[in-house]
Parts: structure tokens; C-alpha cells; sequence
């Protein structure tokens, strides 16, 4: 009689488990090239979706990869609904999230309107600027900081085709963009008429941060156990050459 209810106590976890496994939902921004986003044909696609992928391939488990505005993915995860890739770490972050290793170094830069550079090497050169930045993130500890003593003014906006059109018709000084010295063109193929000047955009040589990002999940989701497996997938796929 033992016997059979351990039997079925081994089956029931094993049950919770693999049902467990794939109910994982990772929510993700839909414009957060080249980490997550939706490509031409509206597909998901990008950096992180293929770690999520390789996670999958080599667990057999499934992910729920819920794709959305930052803000929203950023909000659900800070709730405990789900985890977030493509979360960058700071000092306040630390004390709700549990993260995976990095899988990533996001390049974050700034681009300008054509005649209107301005030399730029550290966070203070931004003084008295109108910055358009994305909702809810985070460029970095000097940046934060250095917001929050108002050293400049941000402007927030979700898609990066409204923040550069912001840029093009001098609403603000400049936009906050990931990767923009490999990804500017692809934000600009989504409004026709600003891909059509393209030459009116200059991206800052030296590089606001260089922010490592990762996969997190709340730390009241207790999911250190699937972060672990999770790393196991990010370093073969860097091994295996399908990630930088």
C-alpha cells in the first residue's frame, strides 16, 4: 500500500511539474531590436527569441513568449506574472528579480538630427537636453541618476518610429536607441516617410552604455531552478555560435 502511494505521490509531482514547464509565460517587448521584435512579416523574431527557442529545444519544455510594449511586459513581470527578457540590472532591480547570466551586451546609443551633433563622452554632456527614451527602461546607474537630479528632461514614447519622428521635427535633442548603428534602418522601414530621409539621422560615435541584459523573473515566482536550465541554453548557444 506504501508502495502504491508513493508511485502515485511521484506521478502527481511529476505531473505538477511538466504542467509547470509549460505554463511559463517570458513577456517580451514587440520593438527591442535586435533583442525581441517583430520582423517584416510579423513574426517573432530577434536575439532573445532565439535563446527562448534553444531553451526549448534542449528541455522539451514549452514558453509562453507573450510579446507586447516594454512598459507592459515591464509591469506583468514586476507582478510576478510571468518573467521578462531583456532586462538590464540595477541596484533597485536586484531587490525583486532573480536573473539569469547574461546573454547579450546591448549597445545603447544616441541619434541626432543632421546638424545638430553635439560632442558627447559622458552622461553630463545630456545637461539641459530633451531626451526621447522607451517606457519603463533603463540606460544605466548615471543615467538614472542623473535623471533624477534633472540634470535633463525626458520625453517617453513607446515605438521607436514615434521617438524618431519626434527627432526628425525638433520636439526633442535626441533619442535614446538599442543598437542603432546596425538597427537604425529597420526602425526607419516602419514609417515610409522616414525612411525616406534617412540621411537626416546621425548616430553618436561613442555609446551611451553597454548594458548587459538578461532574463528575470520575480523573486516571488521562485523560479532559480528555471534560470538555471535557462544558462545551460544560453551557453551552448553562444558555444554554438547562434547568439553573439
Amino acid at each position: 500500500m506504501r508502495c502504491w502511494l508513493g508511485v502515485c505521490l511521484c506521478v502527481w509531482i511529476f505531473g505538477c511539474s511538466a504542467l509547470w514547464a509549460e505554463e511559463v509565460t517570458i513577456f517580451a517587448s514587440d520593438d527591442y531590436r535586435p533583442v525581441t521584435f517583430r520582423n517584416d512579416q510579423g513574426q517573432e523574431d530577434g536575439i532573445g527569441y532565439t535563446v527562448i527557442k534553444h531553451y526549448e529545444q534542449l528541455s522539451g519544455n514549452k514558453v509562453i513568449l507573450d510579446m507586447a510594449s516594454w512598459k507592459r511586459s515591464y509591469l506583468l513581470a514586476e507582478k510576478g506574472k510571468g518573467g521578462i527578457i531583456g532586462l538590464s540590472k540595477t541596484k533597485a532591480r536586484l531587490e525583486i528579480f532573480d536573473y539569469s547570466e547574461p546573454f547579450y551586451e546591448s549597445i545603447v546609443g544616441l541619434v541626432v538630427k543632421k546638424g545638430k551633433e553635439f560632442p558627447f563622452n559622458s552622461v553630463a554632456d545630456l545637461k539641459g537636453k530633451i531626451i526621447s527614451v522607451t517606457n519603463t527602461a533603463s540606460y544605466g546607474e548615471e543615467f538614472d541618476h542623473a535623471l533624477a537630479a534633472k540634470l535633463f528632461q525626458v520625453d517617453v514614447n513607446y515605438t521607436s518610429d514615434v521617438r524618431l519622428k519626434k527627432l526628425l521635427y525638433d520636439r526633442v535633442d535626441c533619442a535614446v536607441v538599442n543598437n542603432a548603428e546596425n538597427s537604425l534602418d529597420s526602425m526607419l522601414k516602419k514609417d515610409p516617410d522616414l525612411l525616406t530621409k534617412r540621411d537626416q539621422f546621425v548616430y553618436l560615435s561613442k555609446p551611451l552604455v553597454r548594458d548587459p541584459i538578461h532574463l528575470a523573473f520575480h523573486k516571488s515566482m521562485k523560479m532559480q531552478a528555471f534560470l538555471t536550465e535557462f544558462n545551460r541554453a544560453i551557453k551552448d548557444a553562444k558555444q554554438k555560435g547562434m547568439i553573439p
